[in-house]
């Protein structure tokens, strides 16, 4: 494995943390030698992408944000999405959100936040699962073979709690009826819906996703709010160079 690589798996591990992480925590995430996992640390610290605590543990630097900003600057994507995403905000009146899939986890990308005192809070760039959530799932249905297998052995081998997890079955499903919904899978009482984004050449880019308390999103308002956002995906989608008669 090369060191850029290492590297970048070590700036996801800090990311997915989503707190400071001691340096055996990250060399046991990692599973390298201790010496190397603190030398490779020191070095990012040094060029500012990782930073130390004043407890001597390591979370992700400031130059992250220098490059998050210029990242989400040129990505049309997100941009081109923005307004669409405020109006179905404004209909709704709920929480919009875009996740794109890197490997095997999904980024959000841009949102549209409501208005209501009580909603979910999601961090622009924190890598989630697939496995879990509306959104996820979505994007797992149309990933690559070997990342469908991989997360439905992960999910197989975790805890499901109050919902099944996801297995060939629901995400067959979920790429037919380019659909999918959630209660409660990463959060306990936070309901989600999603469909998909396409680009001019027919791929699956992006999911829109809706999320909301449970109490104001219960399963039964899905079928409900399904035409508002997948006329917003379109418009998304059409606006990337896709023709909008395919969606029929």
């Amino acid at each position: 494995m090369s060191v850029l690589q290492k590297a970048s798996d070590l700036i996801d591990c800090l990311g997915r943390a989503g707190e400071p992480m001691t340096l055996g925590q990250v060399r046991d995430a990692l599973d390298m030698p201790k010496s190397s996992t603190h030398r490779l640390l020191s070095e990012l610290a040094g060029l500012g992408i990782v930073r130390r605590t004043q407890d001597g543990l390591y979370a992700l630097g400031p130059r992250l944000l220098y490059w998050g900003e210029a990242a989400s600057n040129g990505y049309d994507l997100r941009r081109i999405a923005e307004q669409p995403m405020r109006r179905l905000r404004d209909e709704l009146d709920e929480s919009v959100h875009l996740y794109v899939r890197e490997r095997d986890v999904r980024i959000c990308i841009a949102a549209a936040e409501g208005r209501q005192v009580l909603r979910p809070f999601v961090e622009l760039g924190r890598p989630l699962p697939l496995r879990v959530g509306a959104a996820g799932k979505l994007l797992l249905a149309f990933a690559d073979e070997k990342t469908r297998q991989l997360e439905i052995e992960r999910a197989a081998g975790e805890a499901a709690g109050s919902h099944k997890p996801i297995d060939a079955e629901q995400l067959e499903k979920i790429r037919t009826e380019r659909w999918a919904t959630s209660v409660g899978e990463r959060e306990p009482g936070v309901s989600a819906a999603a469909t998909t984004v396409f680009d001019g050449r027919g791929r699956v880019v992006a999911a829109l996703c809706i999320s909301a308390p449970t109490v104001r999103l219960p399963e039964e308002r899905f079928a409900d709010l399904r035409p508002a956002l997948e006329t917003c995906a379109a418009e998304i989608s059409s606006l990337l160079g896709r023709n909008t008669g395919e969606y029929a």
